[in-house]
């Protein structure tokens, strides 16, 4: 039961995988394009449902946050590179994304050491502004509908159903933006790590 939570996170993340290969295969079929749509829904709701579930089953771990972590890094990384592969976004957003996530991530791993944890009581965070940013039920929310809005809506827009136009790309440098402020106060507050 304890490990519930983990395969939630390990079926998305296949998920994410199978969806990109099914519209590298024929990313001009716009019934693919739909039901590219409806399971980026899905992918979405199961990132948050995993953390729902381990709260439920009282499941939390240091090593769920991190994995919890590590599948929404693959998961995002599978869109964004599948959307530079199919020139549908420019290169410099994958850039970030990954800049982003390496050193956020590597910050992290120093904090793991000194017992502190990227969420949670343990969190490595100490000002207020950075937990509200970094972990705030409402922010890790609002963070993942803006990328599952993003994400389908650029399947919608690629489906030919462009009165969308531009929306799927003021989602998608939404999303960027918020990346990036949220990755700030772990920067920011993880300088103390390398003391």
């Amino acid at each position: 039961m304890n490990q519930i939570p983990n395969l939630i996170s390990i079926l998305r993340t296949i998920l994410a995988i199978a969806l990109a290969i099914f519209v590298l295969k024929n990313p001009e079929n716009k019934s693919f394009l739909m039901i590219a749509f409806w399971m980026t829904w899905l992918i979405i709701t199961l990132d948050g449902l995993d953390g729902v579930v381990a709260r439920y089953l009282k499941s939390e771990s240091d090593f769920g946050a991190f994995f919890d972590i590590a599948c929404d890094r693959i998961t995002e990384l599978i869109y964004i590179s599948l959307f530079i592969v199919l020139k549908w976004i420019p290169f410099w957003i994958l850039a970030v994304f990954l800049v982003r996530g390496i050193l956020v991530d590597g910050i992290r791993g120093l904090a793991l050491k000194e017992g502190k944890t990227a969420f949670g009581t343990k969190s490595m965070m100490q000002s207020s502004i950075g937990v509200f940013l970094t972990s705030s039920r409402f922010m890790r929310a609002f963070y993942g509908t803006v990328k599952a809005s993003a994400f389908a809506f650029m399947f919608l827009f690629q489906a030919n159903c462009r009165e969308f136009l531009p929306a799927e790309m003021i989602l998608i440098y939404l999303m960027t933006f918020i990346c990036i402020i949220r990755g700030m106060p772990v920067l920011i507050e993880g300088r103390r790590f390398f003391r």
